[in-house]
């Protein structure tokens, strides 16, 4: 029985502790709402929405600070007002060091600005501007580059002689091999007009004019006999330009002409 009544007092002693600490709570917070706190509260919440971290840098925190610290020790107002005093007062100390960081980095930005260079810019603005990157394989590309880059894969052909412009070269095709279709898939179904050892410009293989078959049991004239050497389209300037091949059919106009004279001349016969 003495033991049981112990306890029992121990328990009472503990449950009347704990409501004498909650009524001194409750009668230390038990004031009105302070009006200080709300206007604190909604100043300081102006000031970070629109500034964010930098806002505990601004001037008019120190006005939210005043009001805060005239919140009444009584007011159930009162906790919160000291939460938004410590939060406040923390990120007044996380700003100072990153404005203590960024000092640094404008010092060190202000040095490098300052610190003498080695470029003279007058030499640079009269070095002359090379220009946009050559295509590697567009015109003027040096053909033995590319077969030296791929391994020979562009094969010499038949000469041309373009009427316009009067150029003259060799036409180049890819090489038939899957190991050149890989190295260059772009010349597939191309011949490469090449004239003086670069590329004058690329057409579809479809497009170079080939030799009709001669006649059945005709025999083969050759090219003095069917046209007396490499024919030339003299297109005037904006007409249809024709690519002109040894051995191929005459443009048009120079095969009309070229039949007019054989016509003339077996009449004077």
């Amino acid at each position: 029985m003495d033991v049981t009544a112990a306890r029992n007092v121990l328990s009472f002693a503990r449950l009347a502790a704990c409501a004498l600490a909650l009524g001194v709570a409750c009668a230390r917070y038990s004031g009105p709402a302070d009006p200080n706190f709300a206007k604190a509260r909604d100043l300081y919440q102006q000031l970070y929405v629109t500034e964010l971290d930098e806002a505990y840098g601004d001037a008019r925190m120190d006005q939210v600070v005043s009001l805060l610290q005239n919140v009444n020790k009584r007011s159930v107002d009162a906790p919160s007002a000291q939460a938004l005093l410590h939060a406040i007062e923390h990120g007044r100390e996380e700003l100072a060091k990153v404005q203590v960081e960024r000092e640094k980095l404008r010092k060190a930005a202000a040095e490098v600005v300052a610190r003498p260079s080695n470029v003279d810019p007058s030499r640079v603005l009269e070095e002359p501007d090379a220009g946009p990157a050559q295509d590697p394989y567009g015109p003027a590309a040096p053909v033995a580059q590319i077969n030296k880059d791929s391994g020979g894969c562009l094969v010499a052909g038949e000469p041309f002689h373009e009427g316009v412009t009067n150029r003259t070269g060799t036409l180049y095709r890819l090489a038939s091999n899957p190991v050149c279709r890989d190295k260059l898939p772009g010349f597939v179904g191309q011949a490469v007009m090449v004239s003086e050892g670069k590329i004058y410009r690329r057409i579809p293989d479809s497009q170079v004019p080939h030799p009709p078959p001669p006649p059945a049991g005709a025999p083969d004239g050759g090219v003095a006999g069917r046209g007396g050497g490499a024919a030339r389209a003299a297109a005037p300037a904006g007409v249809q330009e024709y690519l002109v091949v040894p051995g191929g059919p005459l443009p048009p106009a120079e095969a009309a002409t070229a039949t007019a004279r054989a016509g003339a001349a077996d009449g004077g016969s």
